[in-house]
């Protein structure tokens, strides 16, 4: 069966991460609690980065070239750059969950950076948690940066 609730979860928590990114201070977008590796906006960036590399350029072939440590240690850009590349991105996720059929989503996958899956559906619900975990960073981090 091909991986059509991962884009309904995808889809729910980039609204959760949408909301937080739309309400949590400017002045917070770029900074690193103690407990957390990455601030929220490096982390907004690194979902957009993974989506459309993994299922844009994965998938979708559409040629997106990713750059993994730019979206880690790339200086800030404005809140309405995180979140119109971050919904772009579910977009593109959400293309090519929906180019998935039953036949490709059991077949051994291999990623652009060359990581093998069993199957391209394990890949989406890999891309999926990945997903809800770094949203969840994220809230956590604006509770500490809010304190």
């Amino acid at each position: 069966m091909p991986p059509r609730n991962a884009i309904i979860e995808i889809e729910r928590y980039a609204a959760q991460f949408l909301k937080l990114l739309s309400e949590v201070p400017e002045n917070i977008l770029w900074q690193k609690p103690d407990a957390i590796a990455n601030s929220i906006g490096a982390l907004a960036r690194h979902l957009t980065g993974n989506l459309n590399h993994y299922l844009g350029s994965g998938v979708l072939n559409n040629g997106y070239k990713r750059e993994r440590e730019q979206e880690f240690h790339a200086g800030p850009i404005l809140r309405k750059e995180l979140i119109s590349g971050l919904r772009a991105a579910v977009i593109v996720a959400r293309n090519a969950i929906d180019e998935i059929d039953t036949a490709q989503a059991s077949k051994p996958h291999t990623t652009p950076c060359g990581e093998e899956f069993e199957s391209l559906a394990l890949h989406v619900t890999r891309i999926t948690t990945h997903f809800s975990y770094h949203v969840g960073e994220a809230y956590y981090a604006s509770k500490l940066l809010k304190k």
